[in-house]
């Protein structure tokens, strides 16, 4: 079992994955359950086969850190956290139906005074967060820790996992109160749709999520919603950014967030970075990461784009080779800058930024094209194809 062996900050620039069964499930949390569910859900790394036993320090849970509230409340989230099961129901392709429930908590636990919360999710719920192949939504770590209502939380994550595929759904609202474990609560539609509907409205306007939603009844009685999700107010969407394709394709393939990029591509732009000062970074960090110096490697290389922490190493690094000795031609030719990339490599990894929409072109004839259009050519070397770009 791995452990973390100190406390651990996570990047808030980060994006987390849950499998869509995960996002229906049934299941109920306060605001400090759901924080510190997002805290795990943050320390969860590309490739990992197991749960990691994770130091979490309060103050990225709770904004009250001392004092005999923080321990009360913090033990409140614990024992609570610790006893929650989550209920998912599934359809095999005969159309049985079947009910899984698993507790989410392998051990939650907190030491007063310690300042951190010691905590490991369950093996049995892996297959809703680990290695996920299809049918599964992504969300960005600091749209979730502005959110101050579970239900907006919940709402949100909801209609991510539509939005792939339309800008409207129904549902209804026992199916609603059910997966947010609030069934047999607001029976009056009324009290529903202000505690529930409008609180989550008002909070997601400012995230990629913003709704409108419409009432849909059956005679008298409102028993279903419509989901409008209002696109102008989102987030940009992949082909709204102003970035070479595969640049931007490299990015997202590392995890750098759609918000993200934007930023990248308007520093870009404005003549405040160069591409090449973003390749340095990638290629500087990615070493740190094979290392072991680097948890967040998306994070990083944000921060040191959009910061430019490396900026002075870099600017140091190219005049080096702008005023370096005179060599001869063949020399010359041989130190030129170079960019080789194996053309299964590239089709491999488009093939699983398509499953996780966020591949840059609608199908892999199309974004190799872009590359080509790019100066890229392909070349066969030792019986094996790759893309070239002097």
């Amino acid at each position: 079992m791995k452990q973390q062996k100190k406390p651990t900050i996570v990047e808030s620039d980060i994006t987390v994955a849950q499998h869509n069964e995960l996002v229906k499930a049934r299941f109920n949390m306060s605001l400090m359950e759901t924080r510190l569910f997002i805290a795990l859900l943050g320390r969860i790394n590309k490739g990992d086969t197991d749960f990691s036993l994770c130091r979490i320090p309060i103050s990225e849970v709770s904004s009250n850190v001392d004092g005999g509230k923080a321990y009360q409340d913090v033990k409140e989230a614990v024992i609570k956290l610790s006893s929650k099961v989550i209920t998912v129901e599934t359809v095999d392709q005969h159309g049985k139906r079947e009910i899984i429930s698993d507790p989410l908590m392998a051990t939650c636990r907190y030491k007063d005074g310690s300042g951190f919360i010691v905590a490991q999710l369950n093996s049995f719920v892996k297959p809703y967060l680990l290695q996920l192949k299809g049918n599964f939504t992504v969300a960005e770590i600091k749209v979730l820790l502005q959110l101050r209502s579970y239900y907006s939380y919940r709402i949100y994550w909801l209609l991510k996992s539509f939005s792939y595929n339309s800008n409207t759904f129904s549902i209804k609202i026992e199916d609603l109160k059910t997966m947010m474990g609030i069934e047999g609560q607001y029976p009056n539609f009324y009290d529903f749709k202000k505690w529930v509907l409008l609180v989550s409205q008002r909070e997601l306007t400012q995230t990629d999520m913003a709704f409108s939603f419409n009432e849909i009844k059956e005679g008298r009685s409102v028993k279903q919603v419509e989901f409008i999700i209002n696109r102008q107010l989102s987030l940009p969407m992949e082909e709204e950014l102003n970035l070479p394709n595969h640049l931007q394709s490299l990015l997202s393939e590392i995890g750098v967030s759609l918000n993200s990029m934007q930023e990248i591509s308007e520093m870009l732009n404005s003549g405040k970075i160069d591409q090449d000062y973003i390749y340095f970074v990638i290629k500087e960090l990615k070493d740190k990461k094979s290392k072991g110096s680097i948890k967040s490697l998306s994070g990083a290389i944000y921060s040191a784009i959009t910061k430019q922490h490396l900026m002075e190493v870099y600017l140091s690094e190219k005049s080096q080779k702008i005023y370096k000795q005179p060599v001869t031609a063949k020399k010359k030719e041989e130190s030129k800058s170079v960019v080789k990339l194996k053309l299964k490599d590239q089709e491999e990894g488009f093939a699983a930024m398509l499953k996780r929409k966020v591949a840059p072109a609608k199908d892999f004839t199309t974004y190799l094209a872009s590359l080509m259009a790019e100066g890229f050519r392909i070349e066969l070397i030792n019986g094996e194809e790759y893309l070239i770009k002097d």
